[in-house]
């Protein structure tokens, strides 16, 4: 039997690869030109070329089980990540499907436990304002505008408003990083602020595990009423294998630890959504707006929130600024 011979020089090229990545010093080098990637072209580059080798009978038609087990296991692999995610996809939408809050924008205030400042939500659905809770400051909470960007400028131009942590910030549309694009009419509008009306409250909670061999990290949305009754939508990402293997060998520098870490495993298409949409980004706070009853606003139908209000709060604050001054 025939030793291979061109898959057999790639071979050796992965090896001598793998060592340089083993040594700190050279391997730094080698992940700052993507190191660990290239070990999955030149496996991919070894196996098609063992079963080329084998087609035109260079070698032994043995080999070709090689690149038939590898890739024959993996589809079956990636085969089954892709059934659980749909699984879990149908299962979420259909309880998601059923949650119907009959929360009023006019009546009520939305405010959000654990970091979530719900700014997104008055971006592109139509609700006016939504909170924070944050007990840093002496309200208890943050409250979040989409403003006309006159009036982010005129805060910007107080120190005193910015002293008092009444902040404008810009905001881009656009679902990917390369086709978005910044909003010129309007900002985003950050100030204390404790909400007067019965609150609607939002709070979502993170667990990661296995469905399967699927990773997954779901998030569950609980919304509390006013009146103490209890809503749980249902989301989060996971990371199925891609259709394509993408094994990873080598190793990379942990900066946090710090260490240089190594090892074996399979790409995966991390932060995958798991409800439907056609979205990448923002599933799980569509699947919220709408149990929340919040009509979608266009981006050329926006409308900014009461800049009335916000400028008479930022001269409030100046007005009180100057009474403390000496």
């Amino acid at each position: 039997m025939r030793f291979p011979t061109f898959s057999t020089a790639i071979l050796v090229i992965l090896a001598v690869f793998l060592v340089l990545q083993w040594f700190p010093y050279t391997g730094i080098l080698l992940m700052l030109v993507g190191g660990p990637i290239w070990s999955a072209v030149l496996i991919n580059l070894f196996l098609i070329a063992l079963a080329i080798e084998v087609v035109v009978g260079r070698v032994s038609r043995l080999w070709l089980l090689l690149p038939i087990i590898f890739y024959g296991g993996y589809w079956i692999a990636a085969t089954l990540d892709h059934l659980a995610l749909h699984e879990i996809a149908s299962r979420y939408d259909a309880a998601n499907d059923q949650v119907v809050t009959g929360f009023d924008p006019v009546r009520q205030a939305l405010v959000f436990e654990g970091g979530d400042s719900g700014a997104w939500l008055t971006q592109n659905f139509a609700l006016p304002v939504a909170y924070t809770v944050n007990p840093n400051f002496p309200e208890g909470y943050l409250s979040n505008r989409m403003i006309e960007f006159t009036v982010c400028r005129k805060v910007g131009e107080s120190r005193a408003a910015s002293a008092a942590f009444v902040h404008g910030f810009g905001f881009f549309d656009g679902d990917l990083i390369r086709g978005r694009r910044m909003e010129k009419r309007f900002c985003a509008l950050s100030m204390p602020e404790k909400p007067k009306l019965p609150q609607v409250v939002v709070k979502r909670k993170e667990t990661r595990d296995y469905e399967g061999t699927l990773p997954v990290r779901r998030q569950t949305t609980t919304i509390t009423m006013p009146d103490g009754r209890q809503f749980e939508l249902f989301g989060g990402v996971a990371a199925p294998l891609s259709w394509i293997p993408m094994p990873i060998m080598g190793c990379v520098l942990d900066s946090g630890a710090p260490s240089w870490n190594c090892g074996v495993g399979f790409r995966r298409k991390g932060f995958t959504p798991i409800v439907s949409g056609n979205t990448r980004y923002n599933r799980d706070t569509i699947v919220l707006a709408k149990a929340l009853g919040l009509k979608p606003m266009a981006i050329d139908d926006r409308v900014g929130g009461d800049s009335k209000f916000v400028l008479a709060r930022v001269a409030e604050i100046e007005r009180t600024t100057v009474k403390k001054d000496p």
